[in-house]
């Protein structure tokens, strides 16, 4: 059955989306066609699927994107658009109405205090309801971002309209034991506790309040350095670079090219600390667990859904005091929280596997399309 699948932005948690999700076996009879700007990471990550395919990418444009999407949609007239993100599925909402196609939007982000503020905010907040009203199913990528959702359009959630399917991950590709020897790569010393930060550089992520702790930690008076090696991208990485340098913490800070083999270089590292403001539903936490390292997170919005209920240490977010009351907690009881999370892995893996959201995932789509059935 042919899906075409619809992202204005397929970066982090999408791309990562459509090779977990897309390529698990319980979706085997969806052959899922790709509409996206240009991108050869996404296609070098899809290349192994079977059955997902780059069909067309055009430049960083909504007009030639939707226009792209509507060209092949016309020609191909496929089950139903598979839409990632609000935007692309603000901006194709209204023409697959009008064509007849059936359209699940799936969202990857949540609306924070302010996000409709200013004299257009009421506006903005209207035409957005009167959209996303279009589409068959709203679909959040986790029970925070639905309940959020829900707050934010109640009409929407009144009509049965918007319906969470939790994210997931490849658990078996973090189940090894292999690490990098990340303490020899960066020349790390021996005494020194290392801290693992993966992820964008972008507000949203807090890198900012890790920046703040290890200058804290690594007053002279320290008798344990805290180094963090960094596997992250984008965002405003040279600005941060640039304000560690000026605090003369570079020494501290160590970055590393994007790897695809995650599950090693998070084992490379003592702890993982995630100080997000914000999150839909974060994989990282999951591959981490997963993998069996100790985590360090914020109570953030879809954070805390993911960490429920398991060994991570959990501090207030935005709380420096909280981070750092975390670090060195873990500092002093590094082994037992070790023990603690080598025994979760196993749990991890069976409650974060894309198995499962992949199933739930094909129940929706049938759902949607035994729906317009019925109303044909």
């Amino acid at each position: 059955m042919d899906v075409v699948v619809f992202a204005r932005h397929p970066g982090g948690g999408i791309r990562t989306y459509f090779s977990y999700v897309y390529g698990d076996k319980a979706l085997k009879d969806f052959d899922f066609n790709l509409i996206t700007p240009e991108s050869s990471a996404l296609e070098s990550l899809v290349k192994p699927i079977d059955n997902v395919y780059v069909r067309e990418q055009t430049a960083e444009s909504n007009v030639k994107l939707l226009i792209a999407l509507l060209r092949f949609v016309l020609k191909k007239r496929p089950a139903f658009v598979h839409s990632h993100g609000f935007t692309a599925g603000l901006i194709s909402a209204l023409p697959l109405w009008i064509l007849r196609i059936p359209h699940i939007i799936t969202t990857h982000d949540v609306f924070m205090p302010g996000h409709f503020s200013g004299r257009l905010g009421g506006l903005k907040k209207f035409i957005m309801a009167r959209l996303f009203s279009l589409a068959n199913v709203v679909n959040p990528v986790g029970e925070d971002a639905a309940e959020n959702f829900w707050e934010t359009f109640p009409a929407l959630a009144a009509k049965g309209r918007v319906q969470a399917v939790r994210n997931g991950i490849s658990s078996q590709a973090f189940l090894g034991d292999n690490a990098r020897d990340l303490r020899k790569e960066a020349g790390i010393p021996d005494n020194a506790l290392v801290v693992g930060f993966f992820g964008r550089f972008m507000a949203q992520k807090g890198f900012g309040l890790l920046v703040d702790a290890v200058e804290q930690l690594n007053r002279p008076s320290s008798e344990t350095p805290v180094h963090v090696c960094c596997f992250g991208w984008g965002g405003f990485i040279r600005e941060e670079q640039a304000d560690i340098r000026s605090r003369g913490l570079d020494s501290f800070f160590h970055f590393f090219p994007a790897t695809d083999s995650m599950a090693e270089a998070i084992r490379g590292v003592d702890v993982v600390v995630m100080p997000s403001k914000w999150e839909a539903c974060p994989l990282l936490p999951m591959e981490v667990m997963v993998s069996g390292r100790p985590l360090i997170a914020s109570n953030c919005i879809g954070m805390k859904e993911v960490v429920a209920d398991s060994p991570a240490m959990v501090f207030e977010v935005g709380s420096l005091g909280g981070l750092l009351e975390k670090i060195q907690l873990f500092e002093a009881n590094q082994n037992a929280f070790q023990l603690e999370s080598d025994r979760f892995r196993e749990e991890a893996a069976l409650r974060f596997d894309v198995s499962q959201t992949s199933s739930k995932l094909a129940h929706l789509f049938d759902g949607v399309l035994a729906n317009m059935e019925s109303g044909r």
